[in-house]
């Protein structure tokens, strides 16, 4: 072997070079291949329901699609709302809905085009959409929940409850810095800062997938707050909004715990026309915060003016009692005076008699009808026989005359 020359591997051959085939496909045309193998598969639009799991913004409308099972999500695609469809499109979602739009967690059916470009891959072109499914599943949501809250016995628990005759302490829950909530506080800070109302307010979500568990930790706070001393009412409030918007209140746990919560609710949610869970087992409803705010102040300042009417009663009665008292006193004296003056005759008269008695009773009267006075040799009256002892010497007085005596036995 010559000196500086490889070696082989004795036991292995020699790996050969792989040889690059003769025919291949760029990966763009790959790509366009599998866009056509769809657009044949799928020609034309198609109707597709989904749940929107995200939206972006950016002139188009970039949606993220998902079906989800029991165990999970088990499909998802992008989504595209081109802006020349997207104002038609809204404009009827809206419509349909009272003002929402497409937004993450609602159930949608869409009409569309399947597609797929070699750069970004799969998407679904929406064409057309059909809000009245999405309204529809919102309200057999509500009624299924409405259902098991009945099953359980607890949807009229809190309906039951008598509204308060007057606040002291109350919770709010509401969303954070909410036109819904300055509406409530214009009305209820006053109170506060006169101190006849304390107030105690919690921040929850109220739209989203985070509204749910949001709300249902902002009631166990309020509970855990009654606890502590009791309340006179839970107030719910938010502002105005979207079928769809609304929708996220409908939440089984969620209505399940204002049903179960140990003193009144009052919700103040959306509109007049508006129909939420919440509002069904609320023991008090009301169209919006600003009326559940005048409710409070209308009672706070109810219940006020009904205590001044009870002052102002018990006040005339005083008076009359009074008045009464000073009359029935001057009666009484006089009676009293009356009768004083009877007894005053009467025992003058008595004193009268006796004193008739007893000038008549005089010892010069008395021994002239026949009686005698006997005294003993000291010259002290004798009234006892026993006092006697025999041989004593004792004198008898007479009308006429005294008579010395000696006792014999």
């Amino acid at each position: 072997m010559t000196e500086g020359a490889p070696r082989k591997r004795r036991g292995r051959k020699e790996a050969e070079p792989t040889r690059p085939p003769e025919q291949f496909l760029e990966l763009a045309e790959l790509l366009d291949y599998v866009g056509q193998v769809i657009a044949r598969g799928v020609p034309g639009g198609v109707w597709v329901r989904a749940e929107i799991a995200s939206v972006t913004d950016r002139r188009h409308l970039y949606l993220d699609l998902v079906q989800l099972g029991e165990e999970g999500e088990v499909a998802k695609c992008r989504a595209t709302v081109w802006a020349r469809e997207r104002f038609a499109l809204e404009s009827k979602f809206r419509r349909a809905t009272g003002g929402g739009g497409l937004t993450a967690g609602l159930k949608v059916l869409l009409f569309g085009t399947a597609e797929f470009h070699p750069q970004y891959g799969f998407s679904f072109n929406i064409l057309d959409l059909a809000p009245e499914y999405t309204v529809g599943d919102a309200a057999l949501r509500l009624e299924s929940m409405r259902a098991a809250l009945l099953a359980e016995g607890v949807y009229g628990l809190n309906r039951a409850l008598p509204e308060p005759a007057d606040y002291a302490r109350v919770a709010v829950i509401a969303p954070r810095e909410a036109a819904g909530l300055g509406d409530f506080r214009r009305e209820a800070d006053p109170l506060a800062a006169a101190g006849l109302v304390e107030f105690h307010y919690f921040e929850a979500t109220f739209q989203g997938r985070e509204a749910a568990a949001s709300l249902r930790r902002a009631v166990e706070e309020a509970r855990a707050l009654h606890a502590e001393a009791p309340l006179d009412a839970l107030f719910v409030i938010r502002g105005g909004g979207a079928v769809t918007d609304l929708a996220w209140l409908n939440d089984l746990d969620f209505a399940r715990a204002l049903a179960t919560f140990p003193v009144p609710v009052v919700t103040g949610l959306g509109h007049a026309r508006d129909d939420t869970l919440p509002d069904e087992v609320a023991c008090v409803r009301t169209d919006t915060p600003s009326k559940a705010a005048a409710r409070l102040v209308g009672t706070v300042v109810g219940a006020a003016a009904q205590v001044q009417e009870a002052v102002r009663t018990v006040r005339t009665q005083a008076a009359r009692v009074l008045v009464d008292a000073e009359a029935g006193t001057e009666w009484t004296f006089d009676r009293l005076r009356s009768a004083a003056g009877r007894t005053v005759e009467r025992a003058a008269s008595e004193v009268d008699g006796l004193m008739r008695q007893a000038l008549g009773l005089t010892p010069q009267r008395t021994l002239a009808r026949g009686y005698a006075l006997v005294r003993s040799e000291a010259g002290v009256p004798v009234t006892r026989a026993a006092a006697v002892a025999q041989g004593d010497t004792l004198s008898l007085q007479f009308a006429d005359g005294e008579l010395d005596v000696r006792a014999l036995n």
